[in-house]
């Protein structure tokens, strides 16, 4: 084990009203250990100005449950999937995302900030040798 996986994350999975069967944006909650997690500045100059921004690297170790979103989809229950505009919270967070006031998705990413994130970026790296895992980043 990779003694720099040591965080908990808790990831929230999207499934888009379009690919649900009764046609509602749905959410799934994970909680992950032995995880690892960064968080680091990101400074941009511009003419006249600069302006910071939180960048995220999260690694999950390779695990049975993975799903890619189109299988993921049809079998949620124990399963999980990485997607651009998965969530992302570092800890575990017993919070669910509905969608209703007060639980919204953007709702729930803001009240954990700067510890949390929306995924941009992911890959599936368990076909290395070594360290197999999910890669997320933000």
């Amino acid at each position: 084990m990779n003694p720099n996986y040591i965080h908990t994350i808790t990831l929230y999975n999207k499934i888009r009203a379009e690919d649900a069967e009764d046609k509602k944006e749905r959410w799934i909650r994970t909680v992950f250990t032995d995880c690892f997690f960064k968080s680091s500045i990101k400074t941009t100059f511009s003419d006249k100005q600069a302006s910071a921004s939180n960048t995220y690297v999260v690694r999950i170790p390779q695990d049975e449950r993975y799903l890619p979103y189109s299988e993921f989809t049809k079998s949620p229950e124990g399963h999980f999937t990485v997607s651009i505009d998965d969530v992302v919270i570092m800890g575990e967070c017993s919070e669910e995302i509905t969608g209703n006031m007060g639980s919204t998705a953007v709702q729930v990413l803001n009240r954990h900030k700067p510890d949390a994130f929306k995924v941009t970026a992911f890959s599936d790296n368990t076909s290395h040798r070594m360290g197999k895992h999910y890669r997320l980043g933000g």
